[in-house]
């Protein structure tokens, strides 16, 4: 396992700044079938190489190689491969390379051809035709993508849970400004293609999605935490207002649950594709 590589300043780096420690301990790790699925529909078994795309700190990166996989993990922040490569080697876990690089630089890296790309919940922040198109010219013959995602942010919690308290502190604390990123509000109006018209008009046109639903019992504390990670917060609210916010949120969270115990239900999914 190598250490994080530095080099040019990356792309978006505000959205996620001091946000690393959030993301690795609130970000909810995905459950074994996912992986399972993900190496049964590829026929893959190690050490083949497997590229994670957006590695964050390593939700996806860090089973795959405790699985025996040699993964390169790339990311454009420094702080999310540097509590990436904490994690894993807190857990006495090799077989990462741990690489600065985007979407946009991936093609200049030098990479060994890997089987499979995998990319957990950063496809939306690249150019994703452009992507890849690039891809294409890197994965083995055979090989193909891994896309996963999950609904369990505050959006997709407004009418059946603890969403709308989340909304009301951010609209209360931060005004317009809230959605940092301005991804939630192309969300919301239609603005985005979903992942898989866009897999159908690449090279990787052959798509299956695999759903995988999940029931976990939240506190009040996994979902601040699961907030103060994300890039729609101003990072303000990392700095001289997160006590504030936490408190804020954690009496709009009581008063909706006292136990502070919140039954969540959310749906994984697995958007495996490949060239036909």
């Amino acid at each position: 396992m190598t250490g994080p590589h530095t080099g040019s300043a990356p792309e978006k780096r505000g959205f996620f700044c001091g946000k690393a420690g959030y993301y690795a301990r609130y970000r909810r790790p995905y459950p074994p079938g996912v992986f399972d699925t993900l190496i049964s529909r590829f026929g893959i078994a190690p050490p083949a190489r497997i590229l994670d795309l957006g590695c964050g700190t390593g939700h996806v990166a860090i089973p795959l190689a405790k699985r025996g996989f040699c993964v390169y993990a790339v990311d454009p922040d420094p702080e999310m491969r540097k509590e990436g490569y904490r994690q894993a080697k807190a857990g006495h876990i090799r077989g990462i390379t741990w690489l600065d690089g985007a979407d946009s630089t991936l093609a200049t890296l030098g990479l060994p051809p890997p089987r499979v790309c995998t990319m957990g919940l950063s496809f939306h922040w690249m150019d994703r035709p452009a992507v890849l198109a690039t891809l294409d010219t890197l994965i083995e013959p055979g090989g193909g993508i891994a896309c996963i995602s999950r609904n369990d942010g505050f959006f997709s919690h407004l009418h059946d849970g603890w969403g709308g308290a989340v909304r009301d502190v951010l609209c209360e604390m931060l005004g317009d400004a809230w959605d940092y990123s301005g991804r939630l509000k192309k969300k919301m109006n239609n603005e985005v293609d979903r992942h898989e018209e866009v897999f159908l008009q690449s090279p990787f046109c052959a798509v299956e999605i695999v759903r995988f639903p999940v029931r976990e019992m939240l506190t009040a504390d996994d979902i601040i935490g699961h907030q103060l990670s994300t890039s729609y917060i101003d990072p303000v609210v990392i700095g001289e207002r997160n006590t504030e916010f936490c408190d804020r949120l954690t009496a709009r969270l009581l008063a909706l649950e006292p136990s502070g115990i919140f039954p969540d239900e959310s749906t994984i999914e697995l958007i495996i594709a490949r060239r036909p």
